[in-house]
């Protein structure tokens, strides 16, 4: 017979602490079970591994002013070189997705994608996990079934690369690192390898792409401005050719707002010059400003939770479910 741990909306800790010590050894007991069942899983289960990148995007290279652009004061200054684009919005992206499933890897001894090896179980629903079990059910519910079957699978392993990715960042230091888990180790160092091309092949495509536009308008401008100081130059030359006296104030104030305008497109004329080399240079640039830390590797020790914590866990977890198992049993004894 139990005394009540609340009676009369009054709450008593002391006959709380005396019924767990009365079932402290059965609690304990069920507990060590729990723990024994653990660890039997720890060992048996398939271990994952997990590989891991790390780079900085904070790099930039300062172009120094040319010849030209020092001789005439002009404020083209420098260009700085910079990461375009989120890293974790590329890594999001389908395009990252389908460009990492549909690379090949040697996976058991075999060249296949992810594709294959990933969506040949797009459709297989057996697994012990019911949770896992009425997520795959749900899924496959509600995927349009005018898909092809190919689209299918892509879809599966472009879903399992996405969750196998970790991907973290120090915002203040530009800090980044990719971690693949995954059960196969070599094929998550093979990953890894395979975002990190991705990421410089992307940035790279950034920087070239712009600068292709920008090269494109500033020739354009160039024509301008050089058909622009044609024309100028022949005012010049049909003004001194048609006037051997240029005393008169109308052809002296003439004569100048001509050489200002001889002058100004000169100006811009080598300014532009300078920058459209400096946009080819970009256009044609295969540096990147990600700068590799850690290069892809496999960590020493398995992915998931620390065997320690999760003994301390499962100990805790089960002694509570069982405590409150008992308190459910008995409450019409401990609560009244």
């Amino acid at each position: 017979m139990y005394k009540p741990i609340i009676e009369n909306d009054e709450v008593s800790f002391n006959n709380f602490w005396i019924f767990a010590m009365i079932n402290f050894k059965r609690l304990l007991s069920i507990s060590l079970i729990g723990v024994f069942l653990f660890c039997f899983y720890f060992l048996i289960k398939t271990p994952s591994y997990s590989s891991k990148i790390s780079f900085y995007t904070n790099y930039t290279e300062s172009v120094s002013p040319s010849f030209l652009t020092s001789v005439l004061g002009a404020a083209a200054g420098g260009s700085s070189k910079g990461l375009k684009f989120s890293i974790e919005h590329y890594t999001d992206s389908d395009r990252f997705l389908n460009e990492i499933v549909e690379q090949k890897y040697i996976i058991e001894g075999n060249t296949t994608t992810l594709v294959d090896y990933w969506g040949k179980d797009f459709n297989n629903f057996i697994t012990l996990n019911p949770i896992s079990f009425l997520s795959k059910v749900n899924k496959n519910l509600m995927l349009n079934k005018k898909i092809s079957d190919l689209d299918q699978k892509r879809h599966f392993a472009k879903e399992k690369l996405s969750k196998s990715i970790k991907y973290s960042e120090d915002r203040l230091l530009s800090h980044h690192e990719v971690v693949v888990t995954l059960k196969n180790q070599e094929l998550s160092k093979d990953i890894v390898t395979n975002i990190h091309k991705s990421m410089l092949k992307y940035s790279n495509e950034v920087t070239n792409i712009k600068a292709s536009e920008k090269r494109i308008f500033i020739d354009g401008r160039i024509q301008q401005i050089k058909n622009d100081l044609e024309n100028s130059e022949n005012k010049m030359i049909d003004l001194l050719q048609n006037n051997r006296d240029l005393s008169s104030p109308i052809l002296l104030v003439k004569k100048e707002r001509i050489q200002r305008e001889i002058a100004l497109f000169s100006q811009l004329y080598l300014s532009l010059s300078d920058k459209l080399e400096s946009a080819k240079i970009d256009e044609k640039d295969t540096t990147s400003p990600i700068f590799l830390l850690d290069s892809p590797s496999i960590s020493s020790y398995k992915a998931g939770v620390e065997f320690y914590k999760g003994v301390i866990f499962v100990l805790f977890f089960v002694f509570m479910l069982a405590l409150s198992f008992e308190l459910y049993n008995n409450r019409q004894q401990l609560f009244k």
